[in-house]
């Protein structure tokens, strides 16, 4: 054995690597072709002694045109750029570079979300046009799945373009309605508010029971809002494309919550004026967090705020 060594390399001690046996797979990852040599498939085997790696061409393409810097850095896209700033790769398929690198590195896409560049997200200095550097970013750990909506609301427009709703609690089951009167000792079906028809009447005529008509639109209001150390929620009906609470202030009238707090706390907004939110909160109806401003200077601090 040491003999045909010292002929074969010309050290008797030199290492022979075992083959690798034929009822094992290939060493690369995903690969269950039959090993051909150094442990590799045939077409594996080829790669590595062509190119030195055992990468698809489609990939080793892509990562040609990558600069792949340190792990936290942002890795710039060399190739081809769109007029939008965005890397463009390939003829087929997907073409955006950063989510051809997203779906190599770490795995597909969840379907109906885009990919959110937290690099560009965490610049203040960033001036978010079609030369951002950050557009042309390929690194996964500053890609982020999540959907349009909160992408658009972490932008530089905010919610400007775009109302990121809060998630809405899951509604409990309806209870099955009573059928028999909740008066005791009374069988009759029921009418009206779980009663029968002649106690629906006598409720209608007792004078201890408080009406909502006798209630002035204050008190009504005023018992929708939940008041909290620093904002004050609107808690009745919110209008899930805006954000913005709505108040009935009579039958068929309806106005913005915080445009009625506004009214009754400083008076009548002023004509042409907007009622602007310093603390970004929508349903906040706190006279100290409301003030007038006119709708260019509405629609400017809006859009200088980040989500």
């Amino acid at each position: 054995m040491h003999y045909a060594r010292w002929r074969k390399y010309g050290d008797p001690l030199y290492e022979v690597r075992p083959y690798a046996r034929q009822d094992s797979a290939c060493s690369v990852e995903g690969c269950a072709e039959p090993p051909h040599g150094l442990g590799l498939c045939n077409v594996h085997h080829t790669r590595q002694r062509v190119h030195g790696e055992t990468t698809a061409p489609y990939e080793r393409k892509f990562w040609a045109k990558v600069d792949r810097c340190g792990d936290d850095e942002c890795w710039e896209w060399k190739g081809y750029v769109q007029s939008n700033g965005y890397g463009n790769f390939g003829q087929t398929g997907t073409r955006l570079a950063h989510r051809i690198a997203y779906r190599l590195l770490v795995g597909p896409i969840p379907e109906g979300t885009v990919l959110d560049h937290l690099c560009h997200t965490r610049d203040p200095n960033c001036t978010d046009a079609d030369d951002c550097p950050h557009r042309r970013c390929v690194n996964p750990a500053h890609l982020d799945p999540t959907t349009r909506r909160i992408n658009i609301a972490r932008g530089r427009g905010g919610d400007s373009w775009g109302y990121v709703p809060d998630p809405l609690p899951a509604k409990p089951k309806n209870a099955p309605k009573p059928t028999v009167c909740a008066e005791p000792g009374c069988e009759r079906p029921v009418y009206k508010r779980t009663i029968c028809r002649p106690h629906y009447r006598k409720w209608l005529k007792d004078p201890a029971v408080e009406r909502p008509s006798q209630r002035t639109p204050e008190q009504r209001f005023w018992e929708k809002v939940e008041k909290t150390s620093t904002c004050w929620l609107w808690t009745a009906m919110v209008n899930r494309s805006t954000g913005y609470g709505h108040f009935g202030l009579r039958h068929g009238v309806m106005i913005g919550a915080h445009r009625f707090a506004f009214n009754l706390t400083k008076g009548p907004i002023p004509d042409g004026l907007d009622v602007h939110h310093t603390c970004m909160t929508r349903r906040c109806v706190n006279p100290d967090h409301l003030e007038a401003v006119t709708r260019a200077e509405n629609l400017l601090m809006r859009a200088n705020r980040r989500a």
